[in-house]
């Protein structure tokens, strides 16, 4: 097991972990069931209620905090045979090792009871949701988003709870600084988005920018960076995680930057 920090912008970053400890717990295995049945959704016609479900859940998904993701791939250390002593934390050597490890420290003290206090919630609302069953060809809705949302705190909770009863060594990895050659960043009070970004603000309060930010931005973290680290490091998930990251960092800064001019 092993931990990365990806500088999204000079003083943003995001984590992954990566893992080939094998997880055989039969909550695994359940959800391993679950997610062929969500993903065979996906090949029904775009036009059938199938498909515009799997879309919208998965636009749902992708709105979940890229930190939770994040927390959710640590094993849990029920699931595994072997506990790790350590886990090495890389990072490219533009980010610094004490930075890192104030931040990844603050984000586990915050998340743990954060992710258990919402694991109460989500496991409350079960019972009331298990009632919403109209006809039985119609999913229960409300049940399924109530049932991920109760196993994606309990993920991150026994996540957060993994990494921080572990000693965790921060290190500059060569190796990600030679994937990263050639790429500049700035912060985030001086990255420049694009024009459409504040136009799109300007009519409305919740603007929809996805395509927009998916787009190489100077300073930025480039897509094909995000692509050659996840291909490097043999990991498809790792490419989608940094891909959400760095579209909720730049749309949180678009947020702050264009909801205080329309305030004005």
């Amino acid at each position: 097991m092993r931990v990365f920090a990806i500088p999204i912008l000079r003083n943003k970053w995001a984590y992954y972990c990566q893992t080939t400890i094998p997880v055989n717990s039969r909550l695994t295995q359940a959800v391993d069931w679950s997610s062929k049945k969500w993903e065979q959704l996906g090949e029904a016609e775009p036009t059938t209620w199938k498909r515009k479900l799997y879309d919208r859940g998965n636009n749902l998904m992708n709105q979940l905090d890229y930190q939770e993701w994040f927390l959710k791939n640590v094993p849990t250390k029920e699931a595994i045979e072997y506990n790790p002593e350590k886990v090495r934390v890389y990072h490219a050597s533009c980010l610094d090792s004490l930075d890192i490890e104030k931040d990844l420290q603050l984000l586990l003290k915050e998340r743990e009871p954060y992710h258990k206090k919402y694991l109460y919630y989500s496991a409350y609302w079960v019972p009331i949701a298990s009632t919403f069953a109209i006809v039985p060809i119609i999913p229960n809705i409300p049940l399924a988003y109530n049932l991920f949302r109760l196993y994606s705190h309990y993920k991150a909770y026994k996540g957060a709870q993994h990494l921080k009863s572990i000693s965790l060594d921060y290190a500059a990895s060569p190796e990600l600084d030679k994937l990263l050659e050639g790429q500049s960043y700035v912060t985030a009070d001086e990255v420049t988005l694009p024009l459409e970004v504040e136009k799109r603000f300007a009519e409305s309060s919740k603007p929809n920018i996805q395509e927009v930010l998916n787009q190489d931005i100077p300073g930025v973290i480039d897509l094909e960076k995000i692509m050659a680290i996840s291909r490097h490091n043999e990991s498809p998930g790792m490419e989608v995680e940094l891909r959400r990251a760095r579209y909720q960092i730049l749309a949180q800064i678009a947020k702050q930057r264009f909801s205080q001019q329309q305030q004005k």
